[in-house]
């Protein structure tokens, strides 16, 4: 089970690692229910943890704006286990874990005692 925390305006994040060539860093990563993709960092991260640049991808943003951004491969530490994932990299500083990454898992938010828990049935 992954636990986390909902914070201050009611953002939920949880905490993961990221497995890089430049060493393993563990990071708070908000849980994004609007992004459909796996996870999402910032350009400059690409650099600090030395990912792995794959193409430019057309992105559409809940805002209706579409923009064309970068992704890349990475891993990240996933119920105890290495996984390999698609990062997308954008101007936005918050990194973020998506629908895709969230798909067969089971997710509760108490927004009483301010938790977040996402488990696999």
């Amino acid at each position: 089970m992954i636990t986390g925390n909902i914070e201050e305006g009611l953002y939920p994040r949880i905490q993961t690692t990221i497995i890089a060539p430049s060493g393993n860093s563990a990071e708070k990563v908000l849980v994004d229910t609007g992004f459909d993709g796996e996870v999402a960092m910032h350009y400059d991260d690409a650099d600090r943890f030395q990912l792995e640049l794959v193409a430019p991808v057309d992105v559409q943003y809940a805002s209706g704006d579409e923009q064309e951004e970068l992704y890349c491969y990475g891993k990240i530490l996933w119920f105890g286990e290495t996984r390999k994932v698609e990062i997308l990299l954008s101007s936005d500083n918050e990194r973020s874990i998506g629908t895709l990454l969230l798909d067969g898992c089971i997710m509760t938010m108490n927004f009483i005692q301010n938790t977040v828990t996402i488990d696999k049935p």
